[in-house]
């Protein structure tokens, strides 16, 4: 009777000890949604802020956004086309990679070493900006040195005159990169 007692008194013990311990911890648990702080979404200066990227909006904060289109997508071609060029070149098959993109197409010309059939290198840097992109996007990708200068050249002919007419400059590379597939 007393080792019941006892265990019964060791077990209330126990529990008001457990009790006492959740109540004194002041600190909110980070991973409960409603301990949300939107100041700690925002901080730039986090060394973790390149661990993660994370976005939370209710469908009311999402309505109320000023902005003329908010639903628009934008997305950084140089910036992607920067990704494709060096995920392509941390294969030691490739020499040279030369990346554009733009609205609906990404073209990929390149130089390959001899240790990677050309059909490989074409599909392996088709597959790195579908992996990349978004699924709409076309993609052409030419082990032809001289569209590498091509896509070069236009780059620098629509950064030099905006208004010039470049997509019939594309179709002819992507004419170009057709013979290829």
């Amino acid at each position: 009777m007393k080792n019941i007692l006892g265990i019964i008194l060791l077990s209330l013990i126990m529990m008001l000890a457990a009790c006492a311990s959740d109540q004194n911890n002041s600190d909110p648990d980070p991973l409960d949604p409603q301990n949300r702080k939107p100041e700690m979404e925002s901080n730039t200066n986090s060394p973790s802020r390149d661990q993660l990227g994370f976005v939370r909006y209710t469908q009311d904060e999402f309505d109320q956004n000023n902005e003329p289109d908010p639903k628009a997508i934008h997305m950084d071609r140089n910036e992607i086309a920067d990704m494709i060029t060096r995920i392509l070149l941390q294969n030691p098959d490739f020499k040279e990679v030369a990346t554009l993109v733009t609205d609906e197409e990404a073209l990929i010309a390149f130089e390959a070493s001899n240790n990677i059939s050309k059909q490989t290198a074409i599909e392996n840097a088709e597959k790195t900006a579908l992996s990349i992109l978004p699924g709409y996007y076309t993609i052409h990708a030419s082990d032809d040195n001289s569209l590498i200068q091509n896509i070069e050249t236009l780059h620098y002919s629509v950064m030099e005159d905006e208004n010039l007419d470049m997509e019939p400059l594309v179709q002819t590379i992507v004419d170009s990169m057709k013979k290829d597939d």
